[in-house]
Protein backbone atom coordinates (compact mmCIF):
# COMPACT_ATOMS: atom_id res chain seq x y z
CA UNK A 1 0.00 0.00 0.00
CA UNK A 2 1.26 3.33 -0.42
CA UNK A 3 -0.20 6.54 1.17
CA UNK A 4 1.71 9.20 -0.43
CA UNK A 5 -0.39 11.86 2.33
CA UNK A 6 1.24 10.16 5.51
CA UNK A 7 4.60 12.04 4.09
CA UNK A 8 2.55 15.31 3.90
CA UNK A 9 0.04 14.84 6.77
CA UNK A 10 1.57 16.07 10.02
CA UNK A 11 -0.02 15.77 13.96
CA UNK A 12 0.39 17.94 16.64
CA UNK A 13 0.84 15.89 20.04
CA UNK A 14 1.47 18.09 23.57
CA UNK A 15 2.46 15.90 26.86
CA UNK A 16 3.57 17.33 29.98
CA UNK A 17 2.97 20.77 28.89
CA UNK A 18 5.18 19.99 25.55
CA UNK A 19 3.79 19.97 22.15
CA UNK A 20 5.38 18.52 19.51
CA UNK A 21 4.49 17.95 15.83
CA UNK A 22 5.29 14.24 13.57
CA UNK A 23 4.85 13.41 10.19
CA UNK A 24 2.12 10.37 10.64
CA UNK A 25 4.46 8.80 8.42
CA UNK A 26 6.82 8.33 11.27
CA UNK A 27 3.61 7.34 13.85
CA UNK A 28 3.28 2.98 13.73
CA UNK A 29 0.48 2.71 16.22
CA UNK A 30 -1.95 4.32 19.01
CA UNK A 31 -3.39 2.15 21.71
CA UNK A 32 -5.91 3.97 24.04
CA UNK A 33 -6.84 3.65 27.59
CA UNK A 34 -9.59 5.61 28.42
CA UNK A 35 -8.75 9.02 27.89
CA UNK A 36 -4.93 8.33 27.74
CA UNK A 37 -3.60 7.34 24.19
CA UNK A 38 0.12 5.79 23.91
CA UNK A 39 1.60 7.29 20.30
CA UNK A 40 4.24 5.23 19.27
CA UNK A 41 6.77 6.51 16.85
CA UNK A 42 9.01 4.64 15.03
CA UNK A 43 12.18 3.84 16.51
CA UNK A 44 11.09 2.67 19.99
CA UNK A 45 9.39 6.06 20.96
CA UNK A 46 6.31 6.64 23.15
CA UNK A 47 3.70 9.45 23.96
CA UNK A 48 1.17 9.74 26.26
CA UNK A 49 -1.49 12.10 25.72
CA UNK A 50 -4.69 13.27 27.13
CA UNK A 51 -7.08 12.87 23.67
CA UNK A 52 -9.48 9.97 22.55
CA UNK A 53 -8.80 7.58 19.95
CA UNK A 54 -11.46 9.00 17.94
CA UNK A 55 -9.31 12.08 17.48
CA UNK A 56 -6.44 10.25 15.93
CA UNK A 57 -8.77 8.59 13.69
CA UNK A 58 -10.16 12.04 12.30
CA UNK A 59 -6.87 13.38 12.20
CA UNK A 60 -5.17 10.38 10.22
CA UNK A 61 -8.15 10.10 8.33
CA UNK A 62 -6.60 9.06 4.44
CA UNK A 63 -3.72 8.54 5.69
CA UNK A 64 -3.29 4.71 5.77
CA UNK A 65 -4.46 3.97 9.49
CA UNK A 66 -6.55 1.12 10.60
CA UNK A 67 -8.70 0.93 13.61
CA UNK A 68 -8.03 -2.83 14.27
CA UNK A 69 -9.68 -2.48 17.93
CA UNK A 70 -12.15 -0.58 19.63
CA UNK A 71 -8.51 0.83 21.04
CA UNK A 72 -5.91 0.48 19.11
CA UNK A 73 -4.98 1.94 15.26
CA UNK A 74 -2.40 0.97 13.48
CA UNK A 75 -0.88 2.57 10.62
CA UNK A 76 -0.89 -0.02 7.65
CA UNK A 77 2.30 0.40 6.60
CA UNK A 78 4.10 -0.80 9.32
CA UNK A 79 2.55 -4.27 9.27
CA UNK A 80 4.95 -7.00 8.35
CA UNK A 81 2.28 -10.21 8.49
CA UNK A 82 -1.23 -11.36 9.05
CA UNK A 83 -2.00 -14.32 11.29
CA UNK A 84 -5.38 -15.41 10.14
CA UNK A 85 -5.49 -18.10 12.80
CA UNK A 86 -5.13 -16.12 15.91
CA UNK A 87 -6.48 -12.84 13.69
CA UNK A 88 -3.04 -11.04 14.65
CA UNK A 89 -0.88 -8.57 13.08
CA UNK A 90 2.91 -8.07 13.37
CA UNK A 91 4.20 -4.96 13.01
CA UNK A 92 8.16 -4.59 11.45
CA UNK A 93 9.40 -3.97 15.26
CA UNK A 94 8.13 -7.48 15.80
CA UNK A 95 5.46 -5.76 18.34
CA UNK A 96 2.39 -8.34 17.75
CA UNK A 97 -1.64 -6.79 18.41
CA UNK A 98 -4.63 -8.49 17.81
CA UNK A 99 -7.27 -7.70 15.68
CA UNK A 100 -10.80 -7.58 17.18
CA UNK A 101 -13.26 -10.35 16.06
CA UNK A 102 -16.06 -7.94 14.73
CA UNK A 103 -12.75 -5.18 13.13
CA UNK A 104 -11.34 -8.61 11.07
CA UNK A 105 -13.20 -8.58 8.26
CA UNK A 106 -13.47 -4.86 7.43
CA UNK A 107 -9.37 -5.12 8.52
CA UNK A 108 -8.41 -7.68 6.00
CA UNK A 109 -10.49 -6.28 3.67
CA UNK A 110 -9.37 -2.65 3.83
CA UNK A 111 -6.17 -3.67 4.21
CA UNK A 112 -5.86 -6.48 1.39
CA UNK A 113 -8.15 -5.11 -0.96
CA UNK A 114 -10.20 -8.41 -1.00
CA UNK A 115 -11.40 -11.08 1.74
CA UNK A 116 -8.40 -13.12 2.57
CA UNK A 117 -4.30 -13.36 2.93
CA UNK A 118 -1.78 -15.18 2.67
CA UNK A 119 -0.75 -14.76 6.18
CA UNK A 120 2.56 -13.00 5.28
CA UNK A 121 3.43 -9.61 3.50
Amino acid sequence: MNYNSQNTKSIVITTAGITRQFIAARITHIVCDAYLCDVYIEGNEKLTCSKLLKYFENELAGCGFIRIHHDTLVNANYIRQINNRNKEITLTDNTKLKVSRRKWAVFKKRFTGSGSTSGYL
